[in-house]
């Protein structure tokens, strides 16, 4: 079959879909869809793919697009940020391509399946993708019923069908590498990287943690979700073996890719494995970066990422306050996020705080401010901060829901580095927006910032990068922006 990947039009704010929790700030490589892709061109399948957002297509030219190349099936991932958009697409190509077969996948295909069924020619594949896209092509060229393929929802004699969960793959060594030659590489850039070409690597899957408005990278919620249908807890963290992930690392430097964001919900999980990784990876020359919790790094872990080329490192912190973290079932000790940013300044590693406001009833606006002073005292490199968002699938959005703390009723997407859909009586969505407006002038609006930054300016395309990532974090950060209905 011709199967066509595709990111949809979009007016307005982009949704970002690799972490699918916020809209895009720069362009990240499309790995989970490349991933699935491979699959499908180890067994047989002709596949393009093509992001209309950074094609800047409109939609004539997109479906222009589509009927020149006429695809037997399109497979559209789609997450929360994205739903509306994913489903007003569907029904655009279905009324140009009558034959067109349209697969949705990710966390919000998952999440409420039946949604996205609205034709007897869609169908979902729900958590991992890429065995059950596979299987599915497979059952459909057969002739085959679809229904019965593990981890599928579609419609069937005039009803919705749910075939019994998928388990996650156990093996990851035996995925192909992502199929990175059906995108324009100089099309992705991160920041917090200085060079080009870039690209994404998946090393692990999953999270052993259970924090209450957790939403992981979206592979990994989408697993997340599927697999409590069937099991009522989380799925097992699987992780690729050392020697393979150093293999794609050696292969992506002999494709001349000098960049790499390692994209795990966490990539230290035991000092021999990523020890191991950062032995292999030492003479490929990639600069790289990774998040991790605080209390994974250690002395060993941190001196070999150094040595290896690691750039940066993602800390999940959240709150300084204790007893938010303990009501977010965060298991963090707020010492050891401090003694994990003098531990990366030492070995030449920059680190990145992530902060969210309003994830528990029990925080307030002293509460916030004492974390914001914390965070400028320990003087990171960049803070990602961001407020709180009810997503569905996580326990918060039961609990926000339940509480009638959701402004909205329900959850909408909105841009969680901008908006705030979450309002407790004593700290209500207006306080917790102009907090989230003060907290990002406070840090990144000082002198200190700025000359920090300075020696990008001698790189012009660094430095055109960084602006372009601090310009959109900045753009309407009083909190203006209305919330889509």
């Amino acid at each position: 079959m011709k199967v066509q990947f595709l990111v949809p039009p979009a007016e307005g704010d982009v949704p970002e879909r690799v972490f699918g929790c916020a809209y895009r700030r720069y362009p990240m490589p499309p790995i989970f869809c490349l991933t699935a892709a491979a699959v499908l061109e180890r067994d047989g399948h002709s596949v393009l793919y093509a992001d209309a957002v950074l094609n800047r297509w409109d939609e004539t030219t997109t479906l222009s697009h589509m009927r020149q190349h006429a695809p037997g099936v399109i497979v559209i991932y789609s997450v929360n940020l994205s739903k509306e958009v994913d489903l007003q697409w569907g029904e655009k190509l279905l009324a140009v391509l009558p034959s067109l077969v349209i697969v949705y996948m990710g966390p919000s295909a998952t999440d409420k399946p039946d949604g996205f069924l609205f034709d007897e020619r869609c169908y979902v594949v729900r958590g991992e993708p890429e065995y059950a896209l596979r299987d599915l092509l497979r059952a459909i060229a057969r002739g085959d019923p679809p229904s019965e393929v593990p981890g599928v929802s579609c419609r069937a004699d005039g009803s919705v069908r749910h075939a019994p969960v998928r388990l996650p793959i156990e093996e990851l060594d035996e995925l192909p590498f992502p199929s990175r030659h059906l995108v324009r590489r100089n099309s992705y850039y991160n920041p917090k990287l200085a060079v080009r070409p870039f690209t994404a690597v998946l090393t692990s899957r999953g999270c052993s943690y259970n924090c209450i408005y957790c939403v992981p990278n979206s592979l990994s919620f989408a697993r997340e979700i599927d697999y409590k249908r069937a099991r009522g807890k989380k799925p097992p963290v699987r992780m690729r073996s050392p020697e393979n992930v150093v293999a794609e690392f050696q292969l992506l430097a002999d494709q001349g890719y000098r960049s790499v964001a390692i994209i795990d919900d966490n990539f230290t999980w035991g000092t021999r494995r990523t020890v191991e990784i950062c032995e292999g990876i030492k003479g490929t020359g990639i600069a790289w970066g990774c998040l991790s919790r605080a209390d994974h790094l250690n002395e060993e872990i941190v001196r070999a990422m150094g040595e290896s080329g690691c750039r940066y490192v993602d800390i999940g912190v959240e709150s300084f306050d204790e007893e938010v973290l303990r009501w977010t079932r965060k298991q963090m000790d707020v010492r050891r996020v401090t003694e994990a940013v003098h531990l990366l300044r030492r070995y030449g590693v920059s680190p990145k705080l992530n902060i969210i406001l309003g994830s528990a009833p029990c925080e307030t606006e002293e509460s916030i401010r004492a974390t914001l002073e914390h965070v400028e005292e320990l003087d990171p490199d960049a803070v990602m901060f961001s407020v709180c968002n009810p997503f569905p699938g996580t326990d918060f959005y039961d609990i926000a829901r339940r509480e009638g703390w959701i402004t909205t009723g329900d959850y909408v997407p909105v841009d969680v580095g901008k908006e705030s859909i979450i309002s407790y009586p004593h700290l209500t969505k207006e306080t917790l927006e102009a907090l989230l407006s003060e907290a990002n002038r406070r840090f990144y609006l000082r002198p200190r910032f700025f000359l920090r930054n300075l020696p990008k300016l001698a790189r012009p395309r660094e430095a055109l990068d960084a602006a372009k990532s601090l310009f959109r974090k900045l753009q309407g950060m009083g909190g203006e922006r209305k919330a889509a209905r």
